[in-house]
């Protein structure tokens, strides 16, 4: 991309910084702080950290609250990787419950384990650090029969025993998740009788897209407002109150469009649990238009989370495309679908287009985003690789636009040399690359705010990143 006031721009960031001051905290940092995460200064610099970070946190409307996520093969990803890092923002305690009575199909290598994947390829037992599981923020997934041959696949502390058999007792809250997940669990017996037992107690019970197809089966929704995408809503009007809108609550059922509508899935589900719960988040950046900066192969979860929390909170989603120079899944340089580590692509197939914008880098112009996210895996490697990239980010730090890096993302700041002086969180991997560039790495760090750059440590700190990056754009 052509810049011709990159010089300018430079030379005025090493004589006087980058265009931007550090501002005093706005009012956000006293909702951040509701739910006992701890929110300190040190030399300068906004911090996420403390015993609560990444984990279960101890306050909220669903403090004290099981929460079970009930999947089958080919479930949205895109709601598992949402759900299992922000139910626990709320104090409540998330647990798949997967489908294993009736696995429709063995579409992708399933490594000898029963087990349903998510439309896009997410194992929920192989890839429990990505959500945050082992005690931080999901409890470790459970089936719906038994079987000897399930075994939990080498996780610390878990061993290799047999998968645990679910409770329909143990739960406070029951979601269903969509995609064609909401297929299998229809046309099974196992499942359908699960989800019986846990409605015949009264708990809310919520649907998401065809997640709602079970619930439409066992005379759930009769009579009772709900909403729907294309694959429920005609039933929808035969038997319930149809309604045109994201969200619809009746009793203690809750119904989402889709998978745009999961932030507020949760809330309406706090607002079950707490009926006096005040959302702050919804709008709170309207205006605002927050750039996810991408190559190629980054963490699922880094991008998918993040994205629908910020477009919950009202901030226009850009993607922003730049070369990968390598494409490892598939490796076809030519092709103009980009993929995550574990399969979800761009674009997104489970976002309505109109609902964000991708712009290729050659395009980008500074007005297009307040604030640019890089998430990581492999993806923060394939930027550093190319000069573009390099060259990009000067500009955006120079012009005073927020720089956000989550996980490996601190390498290709630290590669444009914008680290120097600044502190960052990061995985374990970046602390030489931001150290040799005149960084300081904090391991410990959840996240935090250093002027105009934010930082997240790992998948499980994508919360408390989100609300790093909600600071600093109402700064």
């Amino acid at each position: 991309m052509k810049r011709f006031v990159t010089a300018m721009l430079i030379l005025g960031l090493v004589f006087f910084g980058p265009f931007v001051s550090r501002s005093a905290a706005s009012p956000f940092l006293e909702i951040a702080k509701q739910t006992g995460i701890d929110l300190v200064e040190e030399n300068g610099v906004t911090v996420w950290k403390g015993k609560y970070a990444g984990k279960i946190k101890p306050k909220g409307p669903l403090a004290g609250k099981k929460i079970g996520l009930l999947v089958a093969c080919e479930f949205s990803d895109w709601q598992a990787y949402y759900l299992s890092e922000f139910i626990g923002e709320f104090g409540g305690t998330p647990q798949f419950i997967m489908d294993n009575n009736h696995l429709w199909k063995n579409t992708r290598p399933m490594n000898g384990i029963r087990i349903p994947r998510g439309t896009w390829g997410l194992t929920l037992t192989e890839g429990m650090d990505g959500l945050g599981m082992n005690g931080n923020r999901v409890e470790y997934p459970v089936v719906l029969k038994e079987d000897p041959n399930l075994v939990a696949p080498g996780v610390p502390g878990k061993g290799t025993g047999s998968l645990k058999v679910a409770d329909p007792t143990a739960y406070d809250a029951l979601i269903i998740l969509g995609s064609h997940s909401g297929d299998i669990l229809v046309a099974d017996d196992v499942a359908l009788k699960f989800i019986k037992a846990v409605a015949d107690r009264g708990v809310p019970i919520a649907g998401i897209g065809a997640g709602i197809m079970p619930m439409i089966h066992l005379d759930l929704l009769n009579g009772k407002k709900a909403v729907g995408n294309r694959t429920v809503d005609y039933m929808l009007r035969k038997v319930a109150v149809y309604q045109a809108g994201s969200v619809a609550v009746d009793g203690n059922i809750i119904t989402g469009r889709d998978t745009y509508s999961t932030p507020a899935v949760l809330r309406a589900l706090c607002k079950l649990f707490a009926p006096n719960f005040v959302d702050h988040h919804k709008g709170i950046l309207k205006g605002k238009k927050v750039m996810a900066m991408t190559a190629e192969d980054w963490e699922d979860i880094e991008l998918c989370a993040p994205t629908l929390e910020l477009m919950y909170r009202g901030a226009e989603i850009i993607v922003g495309l730049f070369d990968p120079i390598q494409k490892a899944r598939p490796a076809m340089l030519d092709s103009e679908v980009r993929t995550g580590s574990f399969g979800t692509t761009i674009p997104f197939q489970e976002i309505p287009a109109s609902y964000y914008r991708i712009i290729k880098a050659e395009d980008l112009k500074m007005s297009d985003f307040d604030a640019l996210w890089i998430h990581g895996a492999m993806n923060p490697w394939r930027l550093t690789v190319g000069t573009e990239a390099q060259e990009f980010l000067k500009d955006a730090y120079a012009y005073g636009k927020i720089i956000a890096a989550i996980c490996h993302g601190p390498i290709p700041p630290a590669a444009a040399d914008l680290l120097q002086g600044k502190h960052t969180a990061g995985w374990l991997a970046v602390e030489d690359s931001v150290k040799l560039m005149g960084g300081t790495f904090h391991a410990d760090w959840a996240a935090a705010i250093d002027g105009n750059y934010v930082s997240g440590q790992i998948p499980m700190h994508v919360p408390e990143f989100v609300d790093a990056i909600t600071e600093a754009l109402l700064r």
